[in-house]
């Protein structure tokens, strides 16, 4: 049975369109944040590791740019991706999110969806947002701790469905630094 969801869940990951998505800031014009990302997420029974790097700038007052390297790690198999998009902010706290994403080893998937943020407390901001592709949808919540004006951690929790595949879900953590 383990070999089964295996299979399928490398089927799943190499197809897959959106998911496992940088959380969701608030940059300022010309304001540019990196980052890393650690998500241990459950498929059916089977562990999954998620590691992600990314990078974005406020290229204007309401639209900010990124590019996000993903690396997914299930037992016995291991594979790359790389995601570009844009976040266009209707106002402060809503935002509409395109994007594609470039797998090492498959397919390219486009992708939208919308995001929200709040300030939770004078250093706690929450976000949640949903995905979606022609083949799967992702939803994510989480908080943003600032520690400073630059730097921040993140602890979030995400759940991505694919049409056919094991749903993923888990929790994460990670850090941030603007500049």
């Amino acid at each position: 049975m383990k070999k089964k969801i295996a299979t399928l869940l490398t089927g799943s990951l190499l197809v897959a369109g959106v998911g496992f998505a940088a959380p969701i800031t608030d940059l300022q014009q010309n304001e540019t944040s990196i980052g890393y990302n650690h998500y241990n997420l459950d498929a059916a029974g089977m562990d999954v590791d998620s590691d992600n790097f990314y990078l974005e700038n406020g290229v204007s007052d309401r639209v900010i740019l990124g590019i996000e390297r993903n690396t997914l790690t299930v037992p016995g198999y291991h594979t790359n991706f790389t995601d570009v998009y844009a976040h266009y902010k209707m106002d402060p706290n809503i935002r509409l999110m395109l994007g594609n994403r470039n797998y090492s080893d498959g397919p390219n998937k486009m992708f939208y969806g919308v995001g929200a943020n709040a300030n939770l407390a004078p250093q706690l901001d929450g976000y949640a947002s949903v995905t979606s592709s022609s083949i799967a949808t992702e939803w994510q919540t989480g908080v943003n701790y600032k520690l400073n004006q630059q730097a921040a951690l993140h602890l979030g929790y995400k759940s991505y469905k694919e049409d056919g595949a094991p749903r993923l879900d888990g929790v994460g953590f990670g850090a941030s630094y603007n500049f």
